[in-house]
């Protein structure tokens, strides 16, 4: 299965391991570059990347601040946090929270690395098998009361693309199977998201899970 159309943003300033990365990505997927925070995000306002691999020494601010801007930036970017000997401590379970999708060592062997980037561009999460369990206790937290309820003040439209996206379809999919625009797509999300007070499609998940 190709992937080439799909576009990989990696935001790294190690040259040696954004070139690696590359080496192992380019056969399946289009990879470009950024070095620094302010040249990732006006990459992925204008290119809306499939998958950001970002490496968070480039985070100006709290990394769940900077993971935040994106998903706002660009709600179908999937991020995979890499994390290098420089990178800062991060909370992974706290990124996973607002939005990050998996996590990587910069010295990941090259089949594990597009196992993970194919596993993130296929809307799955990549991430420790020890981590696995925290993850799910912390992110069931989140879980409202009365979901069921909640979920009927949505359109039968709202609906549908809520369980496209529960199944984990991106908006180019949901807008071919609807056959409606991406903009009206991401404008039933935005009315979602605010209509049942939750951040992410992650968190839509869950939140189906719950009501269901």
């Amino acid at each position: 299965m190709t992937h080439k159309t799909d576009q990989v943003l990696v935001a790294c300033k190690d040259d040696a391991i954004a070139t690696r990365l590359a080496q192992v990505l380019n056969g399946e997927y289009t990879v470009t570059f950024a070095t620094s925070w302010i040249d990732s995000m006006e990459s992925i306002i204008r290119h809306q990347h499939q998958i950001l691999i970002v490496d968070p020494i480039l985070l100006p601010e709290s990394a769940a601040e900077c993971v935040e801007e994106i998903c706002h930036a660009s709600p179908d970017t999937r991020i995979l946090i890499l994390e290098t000997r420089a990178s800062p401590e991060i909370n992974q379970v706290k990124l996973f929270q607002y939005g990050v999708h998996g996590f990587c060592n910069g010295n990941i062997a090259p089949e594990l690395l597009l196992k993970a980037v194919n596993a993130v561009c296929s809307g799955e999460l990549w991430l420790q098998r020890s981590l696995i369990t925290q993850v799910i206790d912390e992110l069931a937290r989140i879980r409202t009361p009365g979901s069921g309820r909640k979920v009927k003040c949505l359109t039968p439209r709202e609906l549908q693309v809520a369980q496209m996206v529960h199944k984990g379809g991106n908006n180019k999919m949901i807008a071919r199977e609807l056959d409606i625009s991406e903009r009206t797509v991401k404008a039933h999300l935005s009315a979602i998201f605010r209509k049942l007070n939750i951040e992410n499609r992650l968190h839509l998940a869950l939140f189906l899970n719950d009501a269901g």
